[in-house]
């Protein structure tokens, strides 16, 4: 039986995945681009769930050469989903979307009609629990504490602030928003849960007074220097505006959430990350709260102790 679901272990030659990063960055140095290798989009293997139904495929995609433009990659990226995709094919679960930015990956669904799975509705379902357990280890209480969410979207900034204003004690928000939309938010959110919010369109005199920052923007330009050494930084953008933007070196900007396994729904296989990030737990799990393991920060993952111990009673450096 197929029940119709696509999982897609995104590969560049060269080093575009984080798990062959090192290794191609190594060959490419070492090799001209004439030299290396032609492998073209490949099925890899279907993947099933625990009754042996095929969920969908596990594919690989191989760049023909190392492209120099971003819309290049983008564009070989769209001929190789429809190469690969068949009609009961619905959805994509890339292994390292960090690549796309939001546009892109607008334009990959528009382009190839699949719905590609970010993970931010897991996101949203489990940063309350990440704040309560990280304040709890620290023995202070979340709802003392003021956030700073960077958006320019209307339903994405009402969602996180629904999902968090239970935990946390002030909202502010800040990014392109137009006055009426940030009007929206406001009242929006006051009727929903008696939270009052405050806009700020230059926010970098006051950045010091936040101790949670979200970022949900491609194109973040707070000056992180300016913040709390102490401050919980979540960039939840597709591209990792935050993290771009970051000037001070080793400062621990949390991308991802990292799950256990036990609940997946999936027989196991051997191309499948061991590592399951937000993306993959939304589509092929069954959410347990009691799954969420640690953050993904930097090409590393730490359970939320080492993330405290090392980040914030070390002054905010992994």
């Amino acid at each position: 039986m197929i029940k119709g679901e696509l999982f897609i272990g995104l590969i560049y030659i060269l080093g575009q995945s984080r798990y062959f990063e090192y290794y191609f960055r190594g060959i490419r140095k070492a090799f001209p681009k004439s030299l290396i290798p032609v492998i073209r989009p490949k099925n890899l293997e279907n993947i099933y769930d625990i009754d042996g139904n095929v969920l969908g495929k596990i594919c690989g995609i191989f760049l023909k050469h190392y492209p120099e433009e971003k819309d290049e990659i983008v564009e070989n990226t769209i001929k190789a989903l429809d190469s690969l995709k068949e009609e009961y094919i619905r959805s994509i679960i890339f292994e390292d979307r960090f690549l796309f930015n939001r546009k892109d990956l607008k334009l990959i669904e528009a382009r190839t009609n699949l719905k590609v799975i970010d993970g931010k509705k897991i996101l949203l379902t489990f940063l309350p629990l990440a704040l309560k357990e990280i304040y709890s280890l620290l023995g202070e209480d979340s709802k003392n504490k003021e956030v700073l969410i960077i958006g320019d979207d209307e339903k994405e900034t009402k969602e996180i602030i629904e999902a968090i204003y239970k935990e946390v004690g002030f909202v502010t928000i800040t990014g392109p928003y137009s006055k009426d939309i940030a009007d929206n938010i406001y009242e929006t959110i006051l009727e929903k849960t008696g939270l009052s919010i405050f806009y700020s369109k230059n926010i970098d005199k006051i950045l010091k007074n936040y101790s949670i920052i979200i970022n949900l923007i491609d194109d973040c330009s707070i000056d992180l220097s300016k913040i709390r050494k102490e401050a919980i930084l979540f960039d939840f953008s597709a591209s990792k505006g935050l993290k771009k933007n970051r000037v001070e070196k080793g400062r621990a900007i949390i991308e991802d959430f990292i799950f256990k396994e036990k609940n997946l729904k999936i027989k196991e296989s051997k191309y499948l990350p061991t590592s399951v990030f937000s993306s993959m737990y939304e589509e092929l799990a069954d959410l347990n709260r009691g799954d969420l393991m640690g953050f993904y920060i930097d090409n590393n993952i730490y359970s939320i102790e080492e993330f405290i111990d090392k980040n914030i009673k070390n002054k905010g450096k992994l």
